[in-house]
């Protein structure tokens, strides 16, 4: 069964890659550029920073990012948050309404109700010091249909006997506005039990893909718990469980 993003989860794979920064605010945001450093945070200023590779928010579903700052010398003061340009459906709450003082960053928390709009987005993320100009930078954000697609999976356990091939069939029920391919992967396999092809795909207006699961001579006996997980070209990823026992040839 697919496992529903409905509850909060964290948006761990933007993490991956990287801040970035955009126009910074302060007292000192106004300094020409001769007085400024080469390298840096101005003095007096400040910058936000947001993951540079675009957030993945599904309809229905909470997710939390972090929002950072960096302060240049002699910038101490609290930064009030503020967002723009937020799609319809989607609303954003952040941990107090302020990053303070001796804080480095804040936790915001996205919501998108069911029927959130979708597509890619950029918010406009404003920090507003208590003097001095606002900072700003952009936080991209792709709103995911709900339930895009759900995995299938043979529900009784499949048997393999040690140096037997079995074929496993994984299916793809598709929402109606669905039509992309999807990536499959597989968790930690059972010691001495191997999969052909190692990361197949389900094409576009494709139902189904076969693999092959084949165990050695000595592989690990028992039952096992593999999990498939499907990777659409954009939006949410699906989970399911293959059941598979491992038994003597």
């Amino acid at each position: 069964m697919k496992k529903r993003f409905a509850g909060l989860t964290v948006l761990t794979l933007a993490a991956l890659g990287g801040c970035t920064q955009g126009t910074p605010g302060g007292v000192g945001a106004t300094n020409t550029t001769a007085n400024r450093p080469a390298f840096g945070q101005a003095e007096e200023t400040f910058n936000l920073s947001v993951p540079l590779m675009s957030s993945t928010l599904q309809q229905g579903a909470e997710a939390e990012a972090v929002v950072g700052i960096k302060r240049g010398k002699n910038f101490g003061e609290d930064v009030e948050l503020q967002f723009a340009d937020v799609p319809p459906g989607v609303t954003i709450a952040s941990t107090g309404s302020a990053i303070k003082h001796g804080d480095t960053d804040a936790k915001i928390t996205f919501k998108a109700t069911d029927e959130a709009q979708l597509g890619d987005f950029k918010i406009k993320v404003i920090g507003h010091p208590t003097k001095g100009g606002d900072a700003q930078v952009e936080f991209k954000l792709t709103v995911a249909a709900k339930d895009s697609f759900t995995l299938g999976l043979p529900y009784l356990s499949t048997g393999l006997k040690q140096g037997e091939t079995q074929t496993v069939a994984i299916t793809v029920k598709r929402a109606k506005t669905f039509d992309e391919d999807v990536a499959l992967s597989f968790g930690p396999l059972p010691t001495g039990v191997t999969i052909a092809p190692e990361s197949p795909k389900i094409l576009r207006g494709e139902a189904d893909v076969n693999v092959m699961l084949t165990a050695a001579s000595d592989a690990a006996l028992g039952n096992f718990v593999i999990k498939v997980t499907g990777q659409p070209t954009t939006g949410v990823a699906a989970t399911s469980d293959l059941k598979l026992a491992v038994t003597k040839e």
